[in-house]
């Protein structure tokens, strides 16, 4: 993860001190995103005050932006790292019409659903756009 922050780049959609944001390639759940932290640690009390609190902000923000631009029932926020060691929260609207509403994401199976190149794009846009006012 810490080797790949940035990539791929057209994800990209947020960027501080602290953190970047992207989106999740799979928009099985629209508008999923990553916020990560820039450098390497596994835990938030491993981090200083200063810095957790300006990833707690950074995190607080995008989902913001998240919510005016996908509009969602609810928002998920999940930061877990034992299958991807590195801090990194998943911010994941929620629709009451999703399949697993009411249920953890991971709790079924389901088909990925991937986005062409513009759509990507445009909602990278979208969201930069919010975080900029």
């Amino acid at each position: 993860m810490c080797k790949s922050l940035r990539e791929p780049e057209h994800l990209v959609f947020f960027e501080s001190r602290c953190s970047i944001g992207k989106l999740n390639p799979d928009q099985y759940f629209r508008g999923y995103s990553f916020l990560t932290l820039k450098w390497h640690s596994e835990e938030l009390y491993e981090i200083s005050d200063r810095d957790r609190k300006s990833f707690l902000e950074d995190m607080s923000n995008v989902a913001r932006a998240l919510s005016v631009v996908f509009k969602p029932d609810k928002m998920n926020y999940e930061l877990l790292g034992n299958g991807m060691p590195h801090l990194h929260w998943h911010l994941v609207p929620r629709y009451q019409t999703d399949s697993f509403w009411g249920r953890p994401i991971w709790s079924g199976s389901r088909a990925r659903k991937r986005l062409t190149r513009e759509d990507y794009e445009k909602t990278v846009t979208l969201i930069k756009n919010v975080l900029r006012k």
